[in-house]
């Protein structure tokens, strides 16, 4: 009896596995949402999940929180690393009902479309900044991850950057607009920005080479002045 059960338990599970995968596979992107003067983004790696609105003329921030995430049948289960708003909700879990809707995805009451278009390759994921390069000579960050971290998230044209504090969980700031890639260049073009105004509609060139697990970004900042920093995939700092 109890090998019967086994039995089908593990054939329920193989059944449901590939759902699931499916699913999350189908919300990793960019999506959008506008509604009057309200536009909301919703960017998604297969480990993290950003929402952020802002509103719709000035690209003035309205509010941003994420973290990882996780599909529990028709819910987002949402870890919460930062919150513009709330601090108090950092490091609480947020429950997102959750469907999907043919090429379109529904979140509460949103229904939002995909702006990413064509691949991804290189960027795609979560990157942190470990420190910045003085000619060719790179100084690390004592503790990049922990527990002030700067992220900036890509998946396939968009691209987010949010700075803040696991553990006295302030908020810094963000960014995001979208990007491309081509040979040595990687351009950003800035739809949302917290700092500066002034930065926002800015299109950006930027040196571009990733050299053992390095992503060196190079360039001139939208506020004016050099940077030369030095980035690393998250999951090779996430558990150290």
């Amino acid at each position: 009896m109890m090998k019967q059960l086994a039995r089908i338990f593990l054939v329920c599970a193989l059944l449901v596995y590939p759902c699931f995968v499916q699913a999350q596979k189908f919300i990793e992107g960019s999506w959008s949402n506008t509604q009057g003067d309200v536009t909301s983004w919703l960017l998604v790696t297969d480990q993290l999940l950003s929402f952020t609105q802002f509103e719709t003329n000035s690209h003035k921030l309205i509010a941003t929180y994420g973290g990882t995430y996780r599909m529990k049948g028709k819910e987002l289960e949402i870890q919460q690393e930062w919150n513009s708003q709330d601090s108090l909700q950092v490091g609480q879990l947020k429950k997102i009902t959750f469907q999907k809707k043919k090429r379109q995805i529904q979140l509460e009451q949103l229904v939002y479309t995909p702006m990413d278009k064509g691949e991804s390759g290189k960027m795609k994921g979560a990157w942190i900044i470990v420190g910045n390069f003085s000619g060719d000579i790179m100084s690390r960050r004592p503790n990049p991850f922990f527990p002030r971290r700067t992220m900036k998230m890509h998946t396939g044209n968009a691209f987010q950057w949010i700075a803040y504090n696991v553990q006295t969980k302030q908020f810094f700031g963000t960014g995001g607009g979208f990007y491309s890639t081509q040979a040595n260049n990687y351009t950003e073009e800035i739809v949302f920005f917290t700092k500066a105004s002034s930065s926002i509609g800015k299109k950006l060139i930027f040196d571009f080479q990733i050299q053992d697990g390095i992503w060196r970004h190079k360039g001139q900042k939208s506020i004016g002045g050099a940077m030369d920093e030095a980035w690393s995939r998250r999951e090779l700092l996430d558990h150290k």
